[in-house]
């Protein structure tokens, strides 16, 4: 895809359309990446029972960290490829690129030695009882060895799809779950591996995924090349500006890890192994419900940067009304769709112990009574990301989660129990979204007062 190519769609093309173009591969992708963890739960679920499931739950905050951090470096970088294309500013893109490589290569691997160390101290953090720890432990253990396969391949398919290739980027979590899969099959159920078979099957998907990746910019479609010297030569400026964007993104899962701590260890106290099944079931059902809109808000991020580099002010604000149009409707359709059929959703993951069906409908039921205010707040992320307004985003993430979401986990279940640890999700959704609509209307009239814009109409060289 040469520039001209890029900018005539970028810029030209019905902002539904765009908003489709980017938003079914990247559904895909994502669905496909939830997959990963649930597909493992399930088989362990149906193989092994919920004591599997548990053990999984447990090991999963640690997980969502290394998660985290690719956040942080795929969308920090792909906000600023986005803008440098948008710009014509092709070598400063690679530069972007190449550098998001370095970090995710860099980060990862300090990752993975520290996890080695501190993973048995995370897991009793996180709620582990002594008859969870053994298989938590060796579900943990196979995973830190694929830090660096998963944070590559999940920050750098952010970059792929800021290069206007999101159908190639969806790929990479659509190859890696149905190897997931496919694996899983073999080492939970053939080889009857158990928990540390679902970890073995995660980690080798996670490699097919890096070198999908990887592949990419390699290929002669690719809009950017990853450049050997970009790569070994961190730029400072470079970097600070990928931290300053991705950095909300990187807290706003980072407070997934501190939430699905202390959810579990609310569970594990008001309710017993069994409550942390339910909370692992739960949470696993609230990633992939609902897909569609958080797709969506993702596919209205490139364009937003994109034409922000052009100085098209009016398509970013029409990109952000249809995004939330659009996320509206599918979030109302989901939560239909839980309370009516939330049992069945539960069965998935095991179909025998009545119990645990019971407490993961009610879990599922009491925590996303929010859910359907929630598309204000994704396009409001959407749209600091997009704009690169790093410091007004991370604001809204401490406020949104500091404020609105820790201290009801901390204080509604001393007096309600483990339907107060639920409860706390939709005063966290309603609250922020209250707070996040506020953010974009002062956004919103900035971009038609042509404010923050600061771009000259043609745009300075590479």
């Amino acid at each position: 895809m040469n520039q001209q190519t890029d900018k005539t769609f970028m810029e030209s093309e019905s902002i539904p359309r765009l908003i489709r173009r980017f938003a079914v591969p990247a559904l895909v992708g994502m669905i496909a990446n939830a997959l990963y963890n649930i597909v493992d739960r399930i088989f362990v679920g149906q193989i092994v029972g919920p004591q599997g499931i548990a053990a999984i739950a447990i090991s999963f905050p640690c997980m969502l960290f290394f998660i985290s951090v690719s956040f942080l470096i795929g969308v920090g970088g792909a906000s600023r490829v986005s803008i440098l294309m948008g710009e014509g500013r092709r070598k400063r893109a690679e530069q972007t690129l190449g550098n998001s490589l370095l970090l995710s290569l860099a980060v990862s691997l300090a990752m993975m030695l520290a996890a080695r160390f501190l993973f048995e101290r995370i897991l009793f953090l996180s709620g582990a009882s002594e008859t969870l720890f053994p298989e938590a432990a060796a579900y943990l253990s196979v995973i830190i060895y694929g830090i660096i396969f998963g944070t590559v391949s999940f920050s750098m398919s952010y970059q792929i799809r800021a290069c206007g290739s999101p159908l190639y980027a969806s790929c990479t979590q659509v190859i890696g779950a149905i190897s997931n899969v496919l694996l899983d099959a073999i080492f939970v159920i053939a080889l009857d591996m158990g928990v540390r078979g679902a970890a073995i099957a995660t980690v080798m998907s996670q490699f097919i995924s890096m070198c999908w990746v990887l592949a990419y910019f390699k290929l002669p479609k690719a809009a950017l090349k990853l450049r050997l010297p970009f790569v070994l030569r961190p730029d400072v400026k470079t970097i600070t500006r990928i931290f300053a964007v991705g950095t909300p993104a990187c807290l706003v899962n980072l407070n997934f890890v501190m939430v699905h701590g202390m959810i579990t260890n609310a569970s594990s106290t008001y309710g017993g192994d069994l409550a942390v099944s339910a909370t692992g079931i739960f949470m696993s059902m609230d990633s992939l419900l609902f897909m569609p809109a958080v797709a969506i808000s993702e596919a209205c991020q490139p364009i937003v940067g994109y034409n922000y580099g052009a100085g098209r002010g009016d398509r970013v604000i029409a990109t952000i009304k249809a995004g939330l149009v659009a996320t509206t409707i599918f979030y109302a359709v989901s939560f239909a769709a839980l309370i009516r059929y939330a049992e069945y959703m539960v069965m998935l993951f095991n179909s025998t112990d009545q119990h645990l069906i019971e407490i993961a409908a009610r879990a599922i039921r009491f925590a996303n009574l929010g859910i359907p205010v929630m598309s204000v707040t994704l396009l409001t992320t959407a749209l600091l990301q997009g704009l690169g307004r790093g410091r007004e985003g991370l604001m809204l993430a401490v406020i949104r989660f500091g404020l609105f979401l820790w201290v009801p986990l901390l204080t509604l279940p001393r007096f309600f129990g483990l339907i107060g640890a639920w409860i706390s999700f939709p005063v966290s959704d309603i609250c922020g979204s209250i707070v996040s609509g506020i953010f974009m209307f002062r956004t919103i009239m900035k971009l038609k007062r042509g404010e923050d814009l600061g771009l000259c109409p043609n745009p300075p060289g590479n």
